[in-house]
């Protein structure tokens, strides 16, 4: 397997998660230094302890698309709050969110959903992919959040969305690095794309990843499917993106 190039990492976290450590503008300067092109800004949802206030996301629109020559995408990651897919963006601004974020992430995470079942936590990734504004099921290798990795992939394939491969969550063990290892299996079957993402909570740590780059080589996983290891596919599914959400809208 060629080595991999990646030239976008869409799930990193500021300071406005005051359990991150680093600005935007620190995020998109190591980002320049370091090969990134493209840099999604996806801090907490409403509904994490640590969250911004709803007026971060409402405010996003004063930042420069461009900064350090790095293309900010404005975008969160959202939580998924039950079986119906519902994420912690409020009705009373959701066409304010709407209209200003470019990147949606969206997560299972303990504080924002008790888990239950494998069916449950299945349901629930299945029932976000009808809001036409998500981009990416986030760290679904979770063993806290068990899901059916092959519905999973199936469904994303079928919505044109995509996987995760988090490299923060790899570093935490095995379990983590089997469970990735399952669930990218399932992608080659369905044809899922997926996008690696450092999940940074630090500036050091954009477009670090190590973990997943040892792993994508250990089981051959076709290049073609990373989103984020080639410009013009990346591109190509930001244009087709926005062609779903207008199409939904």
């Amino acid at each position: 397997m060629e080595s991999i190039r990646f030239i976008a990492d869409m799930h990193t976290h500021t300071v406005a998660s005051t359990h991150a450590y680093s600005t935007i503008t620190e995020n998109a300067q190591w980002a320049s230094e370091h090969g990134i092109k493209y840099l999604g800004m996806t801090d907490h949802g409403i509904k994490m302890q640590d969250a911004p206030d709803t007026w971060h996301f409402e405010n996003l629109k004063i930042i420069p698309d461009f900064l350090k020559g790095v293309r900010v995408f404005k975008g969160i990651e959202a939580n998924i709050l039950d079986t119906n897919g519902t994420l912690d963006i409020p009705e009373n601004v959701k066409d304010i969110y709407y209209d200003i974020l470019e990147w949606v992430n969206v997560s299972f995470h303990i504080q924002t959903f008790t888990p239950t079942t494998k069916e449950e936590h299945t349901q629930a990734l299945i029932n976000v992919l009808k809001n036409p504004y998500v981009d990416v099921i986030s760290h679904p290798e979770s063993p806290k959040f068990d899901i059916d990795f092959n519905e999973a992939a199936k469904a994303c394939a079928e919505a044109g969305r995509l996987i995760e491969l988090n490299e923060c969550r790899l570093g935490r063990g095995e379990i983590y690095r089997e469970r990735a290892k399952k669930l990218l299996g399932s992608c080659v079957r369905y044809g899922t794309s997926i996008i690696v993402g450092s999940d940074a909570h630090f500036y050091t740590h954009i477009g670090s990843f190590d973990n997943a780059v040892k792993l994508l080589h250990d089981i051959g996983f076709p290049q073609e499917l990373i989103i984020n290891a080639d410009e013009d596919r990346f591109l190509n599914y930001i244009k087709t993106r926005n062609e779903r959400i207008k199409h939904n809208v």
